[in-house]
């Protein structure tokens, strides 16, 4: 405060002079050169005001930011991310060292239970950072007296030098146990995996932690979602322009995007709370299977599909493998993949053999070395089941976006697949095709930005695909939370930093294609 004060002096005495000269010496009949040097003091004066200023709203910033610091020591407990009680479900990357956990896979989340004595007097400040970063902050009171909430938090859009974490305030409309959840609702990349993502910051979501104040208990959760779903994609299951409206250019919407992503309203995020199950996605704009969108610029999407990156905990960190072996198993994994194979690509698309060969690889690959059997002791987990997602596009999307272009190739590599039956495989398999003919996605009141669907056609979607996914998983009723000791899905992990065994010299290789 007392820093404060004397810039403050500081500059009531620069306005003082200011004022002098533009009465005084500017009227006054001095000669010329008196005038000249007067003149340019002025203009001196203006850029020494317009920088003090910023500096006096900077040390006030910091002032109440000092203070506020300063009653949270006295009344607050901080969470780390990493305790014990809280709650993973995506892929997250901790770090010991300073307690906090990040993640950059679309609607990786974290949960918090919490016990609410006095509302007047409690809060919970989430400390977050996330450059192109959108997050879901959701309050649910468990006995469903309070109808939930919703807060969307964005982040810069540019990373500053000596930025401080962003800190936002929960505050809960009455007493009683409320869970909590943050979710990270946007892509990895939003300028791609290309040539952008070596110049700008990824979209990394990073949380330090929660600060406990004043009446709140932080509570342990004795219940878990019993049921496991994994999605796999490209912009559709990632939820791109999920947000957007169709009047959107498709320059702003490839630029700034990223602020109309959303995957908690995609078909995935539906699906996840009817069949009220916890969820990973593997997902991003313009992936594909044996190439991305416009693969023959690189410098956009870069090299790698999408089957090269799924075994990150990180996409943007190639150091870093995820763990499968020492997380359950998921009860389905949906793969909805393909379509950017075929279109934007300038008449370049692969061959039937070649993306037939490449699509029961990725099959393959995710039965043996992603989703094993050995990887579980929970005997009733014995393989997950994988469906194949293809279509769900509307009728006027165009020769070049397609969605339904794909879609007789990889219904062929999955009856393939099914008929090859490799090690007994064939019957965890399944294929829906949701119809681009207008009777599902319409095209018209369900459309996003930049040709994507929004939050209705994803609903859409969802209600197209649900009770074909019931039917297959056997899924007539719904599910019950469990209060046996299972794991999360998707504990964070150790920051190790260990190299990926699928990489060469720190650059993971292509795992399918030629």
């Amino acid at each position: 405060s007392v820093h404060f004060s004397e810039e403050a002096k500081k500059a009531q005495t620069s306005i003082r002079t200011y004022r002098y000269l533009r009465t005084h010496a500017l009227k006054a009949e001095y000669p010329l050169r008196v005038r000249f040097l007067a003149q340019r003091s002025l203009h001196t004066m203006k850029w020494l005001l317009g920088l003090s200023s910023l500096f006096v709203g900077f040390t006030l910033h910091r002032f109440n930011q000092s203070v506020f610091l300063t009653r949270f020591a006295l009344t607050s407990r901080f969470i780390p991310a990493t305790e014990n009680a809280l709650r993973f479900e995506g892929r997250w990357l901790a770090n010991e060292d300073d307690g906090s956990a990040v993640a950059d896979w679309p609607c990786s989340t974290i949960h918090v239970r919490v016990k609410v004595n006095d509302p007047s007097q409690s809060g919970l400040r989430i400390h977050w950072r996330g450059v192109r970063v959108r997050i879901l902050v959701r309050i649910e009171k468990e006995d469903g007296s309070i109808p939930s909430s919703e807060t969307i938090l964005a982040g810069p859009a540019f990373d500053f030098p000596l930025a401080q974490p962003d800190i936002h305030l929960i505050s809960f409309p009455s007493e009683g146990a409320f869970h909590v959840s943050i979710r990270k609702l946007n892509n990895a990349v939003p300028l791609g995996m290309g040539l952008a993502n070596s110049i700008f910051d990824p979209s990394i979501v990073k949380v330090y932690g929660f600060d406990q104040e004043g009446g709140i208990e932080l509570l342990p959760f004795e219940q878990v979602p019993e049921r496991i779903l994994d999605f796999i994609g490209a912009s559709d299951t990632a939820g791109y322009c999920v947000d957007g409206t169709r009047d959107m250019s498709d320059v702003y919407s490839e630029l700034a995007g990223w602020e109309y992503d959303n995957c908690d309203s995609t078909v995935g995020g539906d699906l996840a709370k009817r069949f009220q199950a916890q969820v990973s996605f593997q997902a991003s704009a313009g992936m594909g299977v044996t190439q991305n969108a416009a693969a023959a610029e690189q410098w956009q999407l870069g090299p790698l599909p999408l089957p090269a990156l799924i075994n990150r905990t990180l996409m943007t960190n190639s150091k870093e493998r995820w763990p499968y072996e020492t997380r359950p198993l998921p009860d389905l994994v949906v793969v909805s993949l393909g379509g950017n194979d075929f279109n934007h690509q300038g008449g370049h698309v692969p061959t039937d053999a070649k993306f037939s060969s490449a699509y029961k690889d990725l099959l393959l690959d995710l039965f043996l070395n992603k989703y094993s059997s050995n990887h579980t002791e929970d005997p009733s987990k014995e393989r997950p089941k994988i469906v194949s997602v293809c279509g769900q596009g509307s009728p006027d999307e165009g020769n070049d976006q397609n969605r339904c272009r794909a879609c007789p190739h990889i219904e062929e590599a999955v009856n393939d697949f099914q008929a090859e039956n490799p090690f007994g495989l064939g019957s965890f398999v399944d294929y829906i095709f949701v119809p681009c003919d207008g009777s599902v996605v319409t095209g018209e009141d369900d459309i996003g930005c930049n040709g994507h669907k929004n939050r209705l056609g994803q609903k859409r979607v969802a209600d197209f695909v649900e009770p074909q996914l019931r039917e297959i998983m056997g899924w007539t009723t719904e599910a019950i939370e469990t209060n046996e000791e299972i794991p999360d899905t998707n504990e964070y992990v150790i920051d190790t930093a260990e190299d990926n065994p699928d990489t060469v010299d720190g650059i993971p290789t292509p795992v399918f294609g030629d």
